[in-house]
């Protein structure tokens, strides 16, 4: 075995070790939490943030804020598996929810692993937001990096959460939802492989990728992420129109892509890449170049 891939290992291990960890943080105190009898999902939400700040600590003794990397893509499973047995909503609306859930979780979860080389990586931006930040950096590195993002998915996990609590049963609409998240999700891996052939052929880390979805959309991976998740609200508010305020948690969503994300990314990518104009000219999201004459 290779330095490099042992290395990898040994990182994937603690990682999981971490993960399991943090299950049983965020498990204990929503039992603990139950004893005060307060509303289901803030007892869950409360759950979460604990669960998230063991994350960052672990982070801290590691010296890395990518320790959270994964927890967006297993935060919504965690939580929703867990309410399924608590509930015994087994039926077929829960479990094909679900498997879209998983679905979207794993091609994640397996993208982090494929870029992932040890347990000293750091993303670019929490590097770039140290420098910014200096002194205050630690503040960032929880409020920011770690709890932001968990409020992010939390609320725009609540229709699946909501799905059980309620104890709705499967609804032909209801494949409406799944569709958009299944649509999204392989929108998500089709720009994840068109990436990985584009770097496998590059000759300088300069060149704009110009291939297959990237080839019309500036984040087509962002699309798909934010379509992913109304599908997750449309699947609830197909079961029942009166649960259509939840659909604020995937326009948060989409906020924060479009507002911090895509503008963090660009003025990253323009310091570095050739023909960023060029670049500039592709439709944001859509993998369709509209603008095309």
């Amino acid at each position: 075995m290779t330095e490099g891939k042992s290395k990898k290992i040994k990182g994937l291990l603690i990682f999981l070790l971490t993960y399991i960890f943090a299950f049983g943080v965020g498990l204990l105190s929503y039992i603990i939490l139950s004893k005060f009898e307060l509303d289901i999902l803030l007892t869950l939400f409360l759950a979460d943030v604990i669960a998230t700040i063991f994350v960052y600590i672990v982070g801290l003794f590691l010296n890395t804020a990518s320790m959270y990397d994964p927890y967006w893509s297993v935060q919504t499973a965690f939580i929703y598996i867990p309410l399924m047995i608590k509930y015994q909503a087994y039926n077929i609306g829960t479990f094909i929810y679900l498997a879209a859930i998983l679905f979207w979780s794993i091609r994640l979860t397996i993208n982090f692993i494929k870029g992932f080389d040890d347990i000293s990586y750091i993303d670019w931006r929490y590097k770039m937001l140290k420098e910014k930040t200096g002194s205050l950096y630690q503040i960032v590195n929880l409020t920011g990096i770690h709890l932001f993002p968990t409020v992010i998915v939390f609320l725009a996990s609540i229709p699946a959460y909501l799905y059980i609590i309620n104890g709705f049963e499967f609804e032909p609409l209801n494949l409406i939802g799944i569709a958009v998240m299944v649509f999204a999700t392989l929108i998500e891996l089709i720009s994840d492989n068109d990436m990985r052939r584009f770097k496998a052929v590059r000759t300088s880390n300069k060149e704009i990728i110009n291939i297959g979805l990237w080839k019309h959309s500036r984040h087509p991976n962002y699309f798909g992420e934010i379509l992913f998740w109304y599908g997750v609200a449309f699947v609830l508010i197909f079961s029942n129109l009166s649960f259509w305020y939840t659909i604020i948690g995937a326009f948060l969503n989409t906020l924060l892509f479009i507002f911090i994300s895509v503008p963090m990314e660009e003025n990253h990518l323009k310091e570095y890449k050739d023909d960023f104009d060029e670049y500039k000219k592709k439709n944001v999201f859509l993998p369709i170049n509209i603008f095309n004459k």
